[in-house]
């Protein structure tokens, strides 16, 4: 086992410890993450056995590009736990908590801008209503309510 390989594995089980370093069989040095899943052992009607096997997953390869058709470099163990943080959606804890803040971001602008939009209508249509009820003479009406002023009649009209 190399240096790079060893100190690489190392880093990389202190970020998380199903991930580790190994080399392929063309030698490219990559990063694998450790998978457990079910292999079917026997299937009959109405029947199936599994065997739970333990299987490495390509993650990506310490080249030039990030993949096996590159060059390969050696990376510094800061630049390859940053490209397992950028991949790894488990990584921001806050994710959801930030997914929030932004929705409610934009319904608050949604929101407002709702606002606005009624407000410059109500304004654009106030100098409409002004007009259209200007001819409403509003001293002659009643301003009571119509059944005190009935209450009120009957009892000038002397009926209890």
């Amino acid at each position: 086992m190399s240096v790079f390989l060893h100190s690489y594995t190392k880093a990389l089980k202190r970020y998380d410890r199903e991930l580790y370093a190994d080399r392929t069989k063309d030698g490219a040095l990559c990063v694998f993450r450790k998978v457990k899943r079910f292999v079917p052992v026997c299937e009959n009607e109405g029947f199936r056995l599994l065997n739970l096997t333990e299987d490495k997953q390509y993650v990506f390869a310490l080249t030039d590009n990030w993949t096996l058709s590159g060059k390969p470099i050696n990376w510094g163990i800061d630049d390859v736990l940053g490209r397992i943080k950028k991949l790894d959606c488990w990584a921001n804890k806050n994710l959801f908590e930030e997914l929030d803040a932004e929705n409610e971001k934009v319904d608050e602008r949604k929101r407002r801008d709702l606002r606005n939009e009624m407000d410059a209508f109500w304004s654009h249509e106030r100098d409409r209503f002004k007009t259209a009820t200007s001819d409403i003479l509003t001293h002659s009406l009643s301003k009571d309510n119509p059944r005190k002023r009935l209450q009120d009649r009957s009892i000038k009209n002397g009926n209890n």
